[in-house]
């Protein structure tokens, strides 16, 4: 998987609400078990090797304040990064889509005139994604990628690919393009520079794809 880009301020802003929110859990975490991590802090002075460890810890800067700011923060955001971002309410806010799971359907090559099966695997998190496209004679894996909003709220996603044929001289690179018609069907665009044999395109090849999500 790779990072991908927003068009927008949205993960600093994400950023920015996550740190405040370890403060206030962080805040009222310590008021809360004061007592208790007092007492706990008094019985592990007891035990040397426990005492060296923590010691350690602080030299090295490891934190070991499991209510501290920077601890409960690493954990909101890996539970974010991971779930968070992606259930309903907010996905309705962020609008950025869900594309996890298992597609197919069919490509339609303009420029060679044919239909191909085409089989398009995604892997998403909030910082992270990969697209894995399965044809018959070939396959291509993302290598960056990027979602704008157009006008009207429109989310669309562009990523590039290289491909890899099963015959050397085929290998090419891409882009495509997607926009969710719903969120379980896409509609695709694409363009790479493929060898076509077409005399009136020297090279290249354009053409669609409609997807459903069945996983």
């Amino acid at each position: 998987m790779h990072t991908y880009s927003i068009d927008n301020d949205l993960r600093k802003q994400v950023i920015i609400d996550i740190f405040i929110f370890s403060i206030i859990i962080s805040s009222a975490l310590t008021l809360l078990l004061r007592t208790p991590i007092s007492s706990i802090l008094i019985c592990l002075q007891k035990f040397d090797w426990i005492m060296e460890i923590l010691n350690l810890s602080d030299k090295l800067g490891i934190t070991t304040n499991f209510i501290g700011v920077p601890f409960i923060y690493t954990f909101l955001y890996m539970l974010f990064d991971k779930y968070i971002w992606k259930t309903k309410i907010m996905m309705n806010i962020l609008n950025i889509p869900n594309l996890n799971g298992h597609w197919e359907g069919s490509l339609y090559s303009a420029t060679q005139r044919t239909n191909i099966d085409m089989k398009l695997d995604i892997k998403q998190t909030w910082s992270k994604i990969s697209f894995i496209s399965t044809f018959p004679k070939s396959r291509s894996e993302s290598n960056m990628a990027n979602m704008w909003i157009e006008r009207g709220g429109i989310t669309k996603v562009g990523f590039g690919f290289f491909n890899r044929s099963r015959e050397l001289q085929h290998q090419y690179d891409g882009y495509n393009i997607l926009e969710l018609d719903n969120e379980d069907h896409l509609f695709g665009r694409y363009f790479n520079n493929r060898d076509n044999e077409n005399t009136g395109i020297r090279g290249g090849n354009v053409g669609t794809f409609e997807l459903d999500r069945i996983v």
